[in-house]
């Protein structure tokens, strides 16, 4: 039974402090899958403006944190300063190429750290560091504490020879600092990519001198697409390699079972049952085998998952090896696997017609797939067959398969069973995404071949019902046994992000309430309605995105998209290290015979356990980001060849620079640019689409036709130039502005003057200036905004075209001056408009560049006045220094001016006074 609202002001007003969900849950005497309920009567009690909350803890409104009195030091005058330390946060540093970098809490949720490039360069990307923060909500700045562990070991780069008895190593990935000092090494030649593995003893970070390391082996020469993966992975902190001490270990572990070791430990016996298997054609790794009966009424459902705990000992070399990784990387062309493969495709494999040591979820379900019994136990088994979903498929789908057909009543129960389970569990609101995937297809000659989208059959989800469904017996296991475990916990969707959801879903014409929370099974509904629909695509997307990322917790319990009060991973120990502790504590108490431990075993338990799982999700995060690199860099192997093909394409994703489109046929992903489309475009987050001031809007789903514009395979990206959009031409409009508006000009034709005319000012780089540049000394009134403009870029340097080569020594008095509007085109609005506007007046001076602009050739001499249209005043006298007038002295021997003599002062050729200078400087020299 849930508190009442009352209760739990009561229990708040009785804490000296504000309480956490977990201490209400704990005082309250609430079962841990009481957990969702609890957050939400808290939340309508802050709505409701009778608690507080305060990051993550709770208080009575009434309670005011009391300022604590200054205590005083012994002997001493004065009060203890009383500042608060500054917090400290342990997380992974990503380092940006300009040189700093962002610390990620290790959590993954709250706020990421910004670190100076003085900081972020005494670590490594990827490293997790611990860090002091400062700064304020929003620009939250960090000091480097320390390094809490290297994640990389290896790095990929080019390999060059110098002087000396070191060589270098320029590294692929552009996060690292500098080139890499390495000794000489035969094997590999200048030019080689090489591995080089970081650190030789204790050294990396040398003061003053960079990396250091050594060359682990050559990966070929350059252009090996190979390379390239393992540098991606290698900058994840992931290794293709495994330690010596590791490999000693598991090359002591036997390729078979003994019998002794089947008959200890008090297994059960489970050869005689008809286990099997059911991968992928590519799968290497078999560690779930499933077999189902029926049983009154309702089915006996068995899932048997290799037991990897009887091989991987805790505290030895392969066990920290393996939480180090967490996680096996699953890439195209290869596996980085977190066991080595003596492991993960030997003994732990359930490879068929072999013994095989296993863990075992027996489950009793009834004609509603509810679960009513389960018994879990170690056991003993042997495979009766290795299934691909294809086989399983072709068989369900009444097809021959000579080799596969004597089990097809097993696979038809598995079906039955694999239905009832899904259907209870879209009763119980689970939400089913179903969003399509995508797989790299390689060739022979290891260069990917294509892409194809992933197909979600009956096969696949036979199998993930029947791991779904024993991942929540084991949960349910230790949340009735009270025992601390690893759970995989996702959490309530954000509820800002829900909100602008529901806005967006708004505008589409679906209504979602989610003002006291929104449920999954409400949720679900909401999908079920988009169905057909053309934005379906668009608010899947989007609703995904507000949706919290699963993540494994020792505290926290629930899986909101499953609608799970309780859930955790079980299934996968040779590829994933939560499965593998979840292992390890079934036969921890075992063989405790049932009894518990003290509370404070079971809180240093769990505080242990919450360490190992952040370790875990943070190494989930950086294998998925790993596998999203990796097939990007293959997309663009497969696009470089093909710049300037037109293509059928999908908006596949909005972003205030473009949008992402996906190729119908080739299932590529690239980038089409907002000012390829048009100008002003901008994103409409409540809307969620592309807008541009013509009206034209670009939305998720929207069918397009692009022709492919450039491929970087350094960066991994795609560009596109839109063609067709709702089949309509794309036509890449210009800025327009309406004439009369304040800041319009008219836009002249320019053109390029070539290189060897340029002219450059003296005290210029030599060459660059001619001597009737220099003739023509101070500009005109009117020629001093061309100049101001010009200044700051002397390379490049325009001049107006005259509009006839026969007016060069034409007159052209300012009253026939007229602007050249931008063209317009005959429906355009503006036409009729910019026909009646009056003609502005020209911009100060445009006259007098026009004029020398078609004189060309009388650069060098001076114009008369009646040639110079637009002159305003005379221009200076030109007579040597020696031959002008001195200066009148006043009175008194002094200057009348201040000004410096004219031979003293810059362009001193010119009229007019040179400025003051300001404060102080020496005689005889200009201040600066």
């Amino acid at each position: 039974m849930n508190p009442s609202p009352e209760q739990l002001r009561q229990i708040l007003s009785d804490a000296d402090h504000p309480l956490g969900v977990k201490e209400l849950l704990r005082i309250a005497g609430l079962h841990p899958g009481q957990q969702i309920a609890l957050k939400r009567a808290l939340r309508q009690l802050v709505r409701e403006g009778r608690i507080l909350k305060e990051g993550k803890r709770f208080r009575l409104e009434e309670e005011r944190a009391q300022r604590p009195e200054p205590a005083h030091r012994k002997g001493r005058k004065g009060p203890v300063s009383t500042r608060p330390e500054r917090p400290q946060l342990e997380g992974i540093l990503h380092v940006h190429r300009d040189g700093f970098g962002f610390v990620h809490p290790l959590s993954g949720e709250g706020e990421n750290v910004y670190l100076p490039a003085e900081e972020a360069s005494r670590a490594l990307d990827h490293d997790r560091v611990l860090v002091e923060v400062g700064g304020r909500p929003g620009r939250l700045e960090g000091r480097l504490l320390s390094v809490v562990q290297r994640r990389r070991e290896l790095v990929v780069g080019l390999y060059q020879e110098q002087g000396g008895r070191h060589a270098r190593v320029m590294p692929s990935d552009t996060c690292l600092q500098g080139p890499i000092r390495v000794p000489r090494t035969q094997m590999a030649r200048p030019g080689d990519m090489v591995k080089v593995r970081l650190g030789v003893g204790e050294r990396m970070l040398e003061e003053g001198e960079g990396l250091f390391g050594e060359v682990a082996g050559s990966l070929g020469r350059p252009g090996d697409p190979s390379a390239e993966v393992l540098s991606i992975a290698y900058g994840q902190g992931f290794n293709d390699e495994f330690p010596p001490e590791v490999m000693d270990e598991a090359d002591r572990v036997g390729p078979a079972v003994p019998e002794e070791e089947a008959r200890a430990e008090d297994r059960r016996d489970l050869r005689a049952m008809p286990l099997i298997t059911i991968d992928g054609e590519d799968a290497r790794d078999f560690d779930d085998a499933v077999y189902a009966e029926p049983h009154g009424g309702g089915w006996r459902l068995v899932v048997a998952i290799a037991d990897v705990t009887h091989y991987v000992r805790e505290g030895r070399p392969l066990d920290a090896e393996a939480l180090r990784r967490a996680t096996s990387v699953y890439l195209p062309d290869r596996v980085l696997p977190m066991l080595p493969e003596r492991l993960s495709n030997g003994i732990c494999s359930l490879r068929p017609e072999e013994d095989r040591l296993c863990m075992v979820a027996d489950m009793v379900l009834d004609a509603r797939a509810h679960l009513r019994s389960s018994e879990l136990y170690p056991g003993v088994m042997r495979s009766v067959a290795r299934c691909t979903y294809n086989e399983v498929q072709d068989v369900l789908d009444g097809k021959d398969v000579p080799h596969r057909n004597a089990l097809r009543p097993l696979f038809e129960r598995l079906l039955a069973v694999s239905r009832a389970l899904r259907g209870m569990r879209k009763a119980r609101g689970a939400i089913d995404f179903d969003l399509p995937e995508h797989k790299v297809v390689m060739g022979e000659d290891g260069s990917p071949a294509r892409m194809e989208k992933r197909e979600r059959k009956e096969s696949h989800r036979l199998i993930e019902e029947c791991m779904l469904a024993a991942n929540e017996a084991v949960a349910k296991f230790f949340q009735d046994e009270g025992l601390p475990t690893v759970y995989r916990f996702h959490g309530e969707p954000d509820e800002q992000k829900l909100a602008a959801f529901a806005m967006l879903a708004q505008a589409y014409g679906f209504k979602l309430r989610f003002e006291d929370g929104v449920s999954s099974k409400e949720l679900d509904a909401f999908i079920s309605q988009l169905e057909g629909h053309p934005e379906q695509r668009a608010l899947n997307q989007l609703l995904l995105r507000s949706m919290m990322q699963a993540v494994y917790s020792a505290s926290r319990v629930g899986h909101y998209g499953l609608a799970a009060e309780h859930y955790l991973h079980f299934t996968s120990p040779i590829r994933r290290y939560p499965d593998l502790l979840v292992h390890r504590l079934l036969k921890a108490h075992w063989a405790r015979r049932g009894k518990k431990p003290s509370q404070a075993a079971l809180e240093r338990e769990e505080a242990r356990l919450e360490e190992m799982a952040a370790q875990s999700s943070e190494r989930e995060r950086a294998a998925m980001q790993v596998e999203r690199e990796v097939v990007s860099f293959y997309a663009t192997l497969l696009m470089k060849d093909r710049v300037g093909e037109e293509f059928d394409a999908t908006v596949a994703g909005l972003a205030e620079f473009g949008f992402f489109a996906e190729l119908d046929t080739e299932h590529v992903e690239g980038l089409v640019k907002t000012e390829a489309i048009g100008f002003g475009g901008r994103l409409d987050k409540l809307l969620h689409a592309l807008v541009f001031p013509e009206g034209r809007r670009i939305r998720v789903g929207q069918k397009c036709r692009v022709r492919l514009a450039s491929v970087s395979t350094e960066r991994r990206q795609i560009d596109f130039e839109p063609l067709e959009i709702d089949g309509k031409p794309v036509a890449r409009r210009e800025r327009a502005q309406r004439p009369g508006r304040p800041g319009w000009r008219p836009t002249p034709r320019f053109e390029e003057e070539p290189r060897r005319e340029r002219a450059a000012r003296p005290g210029g780089r030599p060459g660059k200036w001619r001597p009737e540049a220099e003739e023509r000394g101070r500009p005109e009134p009117g020629e001093e905004a061309f100049a101001r403009a010009e200044a700051p870029s002397r390379r490049r340097r325009f001049v107006v075209r005259p509009a006839d080569q026969g007016e060069r020594g034409a007159e052209v008095p300012r009253s026939q001056w007229r602007p050249e509007p931008p063209p317009l085109a005959k429906d355009d609005p503006l036409a009729a408009f910019m026909a009646d506007a009056p003609p502005p007046a020209p911009p100060p001076g445009f006259d007098r560049l026009r004029a020398l602009a078609a004189r060309g050739g009388t650069r060098g001499r001076e114009l008369p006045p009646e040639e110079s249209p637009g002159r305003t005043r005379e221009r200076p006298s030109r007579e040597p220094r020696e031959k002008r007038p001195a200066r009148k002295a006043a009175p008194g021997g002094k200057k009348a001016s201040r000004a410096a003599p004219s031979g003293k002062r810059k362009g001193a050729g010119g009229a007019g006074k040179s400025p003051k200078p300001r404060g102080r400087s020496k005689p005889g020299r200009r201040g600066r």
